[in-house]
Order: structure tokens, then C-alpha cells, then sequence
């Protein structure tokens, strides 16, 4: 946000970001921001790219290049390498920030910011053709490999914030971030809102929290942070929310601060919401899209109601044969795509009906999986590169609302079931880890149009394989649990 920190209604001495190096005022939080902004306007080229780990300096580096009318582009630490490059690539970006050493590239300085040290190093790129008003890109985990750079003004981030703390209306909101910063549901909703809120924000690093890259690890940590710091909000993913509900059977008492918990990222079973409000938790649900600045809808009503609330005020929207459309202070387009006018209406893919309590979200038009942590996977991207071993001649990917993909495969019987695992394994060595596949099941007889499982022209029906192998399907779900246990 420029000048974003004079927006908020702190005063300068008041304690607005924690992070475990240590606490920030609005004042040394300023200061931090305009020591940065100094460096960044030496900066040629407008976009710099950063991927740091959760923290104060994290947040300190978005404020300042704002500050010093550069473009942000946010890279999540769980991005694989060729997804690094592909964004740096598509976005033109000058600079990368790191608080890794990397000899792959130019190192230009070393900095400390908010107590952390960070590489700067210059970058060999094309420039991209920027619209105007462009302050960051975010590029999401992608439905494929190279996914698009969504291109965000300051006035889309800046409504969404302000558009949450008129429905929330909490007072000096104490938020925990559970998610990393480069997320931009937990940038947006999880640091400007709160500050816009007269809040504090704060930031463990995703280590502290249990984090090894996008996959929670040890939950136990994030359960420690939750009881430690005793905020009033947090934002969840559904498989957050599982582990939370989980844990309060098994006896963790959630502190009483917390008032507010909103879930999203993707769809949320009903019977996890009923556990979630049975177990104490004050849990509300959300829905949003990168090309909307995060949050579109939100709910503010009691956490018994349905759906996911009634759409932000800065928003139109209407329904389309079930489609929902979004008009207003949108993104401005897709990076070395069109520009896209606030008049126009975006399509958003996603099913919705309007119910007395605001939206109820209940399908996509395409096939894109959005899985329990709110990654959005395209079964396209591992089928292909399942499909390129000789032998394999069919692969339909599941996974939607799940916590990891799943695979029915039929394989010519040459190939062993060792060899098909090891070609698996292989496969997954080249995908992030919220693509891989987790457990399979061999086909014992192919796909085809005579049983109907196939269209025409031989593109897997899913829903129907789905029904049709609904026991073989949920046994790989029981086997990948038994064998985490």
C-alpha cells in the first residue's frame, strides 16, 4: 500500500507487528519502511521480485517498495524452482531479494531489515509490458506449471481491506498469520485489514509454525503458537481447520480471545463446520479469487449459517446460469495478457446459489482441483507427465476438498507394479509438493466409451469414475492415513 502505514490509526508508539526477532511501533516500522524505499528507488527497472520467510522484514520490504513506486512480486518459498523462473521470467523482474545465498546469481548488496539479512541480487531479464497502476503481481500455485501473473493496483488491495473492517468491525484485532505472507488471502486480509483496524499482526516464521515448504510437518507447533500468543483472529485453509478441530477433541483448549476465524481457500465440508462450532471455534466462512484482491465474500453473521456471505460492498455481482460474475475494482489483467476494465464482468468459473444468508458456493465449470490447503491443482499437469512412461495409458487425477491427490491408473501389464511406484516416485521428485500423488490404485480393466467412463473422443468422464469407483477411491484415502500414522 503506499504510504499505507499513515492510513492506519495507530499511534506512533504503539506496538503494531511482533515477529521473533522482536516488536515494532508504527514508528520503527515507518523507519524500517522508508531506509528500504531509499534503497529500492537506487533500484533499475520496475519490478523486484522477493521470497523471503514470514516475519516483520517480510512486511517491511512489501510497504517499501510500494512506498518507492516499484512493483512487488511476491514468491512463495513452496514454489519449486522452474515455477521461481517462470514468474521472474514472465513478470521482468529486476532484482530478487532472498535471505538465501544463491551463486546462480549476481549478488548487487547485503541488508538488514527488521533484523533479518537479505541478499539483493540483480537479475538478467526482459522487460514486460506493465499496466498502469501495477504494484504487485502474485502468482498463484498455478493449475498447471506456468501459472498466470494476476496484476494488482494499490486500489483493489486497498478496498479489499477496507471493505473487510467495515463487515468485521473488530477494534485493535489482535491477527496471527498462519499462512505465509506471499499467500495473498493471509498479505490482504491478514496485514492490511488488521492494520487498517487500528490491529496488531503477528508474524512466527513458517518453521516456527511446523512448516517444511507448503506442507504442515508438525502440527503441534502451530497449536503452540495459537495458545501462545492468544489472538482474536486467524485465517484457515479447510485443512487447518481440521487440525484444530482435531485437536480440540483430543483436549487443546483454543484460548478464549479468539473471536473470529474465517476459512477459505477452498471448499469446506459441512460436517467439518458443524465439528468446528460443536468444538467452540467461532469459525466463518470466506470465498475469493487472486483476480479479486483476495476476499469477495465474507460471512458476518452467526457461524451457524450456511455458505460463505454476502459479497463485499465494493463489489457487484450477479448469477449467470449458475456462474457467478464479479464487476468492479478487479485486477487489471493477466501479466503480458489484456487489460481488464472495471466495467467489464469476470467470469469467475465457480457455481454459486444465493440463499438468505448470502452465497453458497457448490461446484467449478472446469476441472481444476482446489485441495485442503487451498493449492489449486489442474489433474491435467501430473496425469501428463504420468502418461509420458511408456506402458501407462490411462491416469485420472483426484484430490478436490482432499488433503493430497490421488491416481486410478491403467498400465499395460509389462510394466510391474514396482516399476509403475518407482515411475510415480519420479514424477513426483519433478511436481510441488501439493501436486504429487499420494497413494494410486491399478486398474485392472481400461477406461472406455462401452462402460462409459469416456466421452467420444476419449476424455475421462470424472464425476462418473468417480461415483463408479467410489470404494477403490476412498480406500486410498484410509491407506495414506494409516500410513502417516
Amino acid at each position: 500500500m503506499h504510504k499505507f502505514l499513515d492510513k492506519t490509526p495507530h499511534s506512533q508508539q504503539q506496538v503494531i507487528l511482533e515477529d521473533e526477532h522482536g516488536t515494532w511501533t508504527k514508528h520503527l516500522l515507518q523507519q524500517a519502511s522508508n531506509e528500504l524505499s531509499g534503497v529500492f528507488a537506487e533500484l533499475e527497472g520496475e519490478c523486484v521480485a522477493f521470497q523471503m520467510d514470514n516475519s516483520a522484514a517480510w512486511i517491511a520490504v512489501d510497504f517499501a517498495l510500494n512506498d518507492s513506486n516499484k512493483i512487488a512480486l511476491p514468491l512463495p518459498l513452496f514454489f519449486t524452482r522452474a515455477q521461481c523462473e517462470h514468474a521472474l521470467l514472465e513478470s521482468g523482474a529486476s532484482w530478487l531479494l532472498s535471505e538465501t545465498l544463491n551463486s546462480d546469481n549476481v549478488l548487487s548488496k547485503t541488508i538488514n531489515v527488521c533484523g533479518r539479512t537479505v541478499y539483493v541480487y540483480q537479475l538478467s531479464s526482459k522487460p514486460a509490458a506493465y499496466f498502469a497502476g501495477t504494484r504487485k503481481i502474485t502468482f498463484t500455485s498455478g493449475s498447471t506449471g506456468t501459472p498466470k501473473g494476476v496484476c494488482l493496483s494499490d486500489l483493489t488491495m486497498q478496498q479489499v481491506a477496507s471493505s473487510l473492517c467495515e463487515r468485521l468491525v473488530l477494534k485493535n484485532p489482535k491477527h496471527l498469520c498462519l499462512l505465509p505472507l506471499a499467500v495473498l488471502l493471509e498479505n490482504v486480509a491478514g496485514v492490511y485489514a488488521p492494520l487498517l483496524s487500528g490491529g496488531q499482526v503477528i508474524t512466527p516464521s513458517l518453521n516456527t509454525l511446523g512448516y517444511l515448504r507448503s506442507q504442515l510437518q508438525d502440527p503441534e507447533k502451530i497449536l503452540m503458537c495459537i495458545s501462545q500468543f492468544e489472538p482474536h483472529t486467524l485465517i484457515l485453509v479447510p485443512e487447518l481447520l481440521q487440525l484444530l478441530v482435531a485437536a480440540c477433541s483430543a483436549g487443546w483448549q483454543a484460548p478464549e480471545s479468539l473471536v473470529f476465524i474465517a476459512v477459505g481457500g477452498a471448499r469446506v465440508d459441512e460436517s467439518l463446520l458443524v465439528k468446528a462450532r460443536n468444538s467452540g471455534l467461532p469459525v466463518f466462512q470466506g470465498y475469493g479469487l487472486s483476480e479479486a484482491g483476495s476476499v469477495v465474500a465474507l460471512s458476518k453473521v452467526a457461524p451457524q449459517s450456511e455458505g460463505v456471505g454476502d459479497v463485499l460492498p465494493h463489489l457487484e455481482y450477479k448469477i449467470v446460469q449458475g456462474q457467478l460474475f464479479l464487476r468492479g475494482p478487479l485486477y487489471l489483467g493477466y501479466l503480458n495478457g489484456p487489460e481488464h476494465s472495471p466495467e467489464h464482468w469476470l467470469a469467475t468459473g465457480d457455481l454459486v446459489r444465493q440463499t438468505e444468508s448470502g452465497l453458497d458456493i457448490y461446484g467449478r465449470l472446469k476441472n481444476q482441483l482446489i485441495l485442503s490447503s487451498g493449492r489449486n491443482v489442474s489433474p491435467e499437469w501430473p496425469e501428463a507427465l504420468l502418461l509420458s512412461q511408456p506402458g501407462v495409458a490411462q491416469v485420472v487425477v483426484f484430490g478436490d476438498a482432499k488433503t493430497h491427490l490421488v491416481a486410478l491408473i491403467y498400465a499395460a501389464s509389462q510394466l510391474s507394479d514396482d516399476q509403475l511406484e518407482k515411475h510415480i516416485s519420479l514424477i513426483n521428485s519433478q511436481l510441488p509438493d501439493y501436486a504429487r500423488i499420494g497413494t494410486w490404485h491399478r486398474l485392472a480393466q481400461p477406461l472406455s466409451t462401452s462402460n462409459e467412463l469416456l466421452t467420444s473422443n476419449g476424455r475421462p468422464k470424472r464425476d462418473v469414475i468417480a461415483r463408479y469407483y467410489r470404494t477403490e477411491l476412498t480406500a486410498l484415502y484410509c491407506d495414506n492415513a494409516e500410513l502417516q500414522a
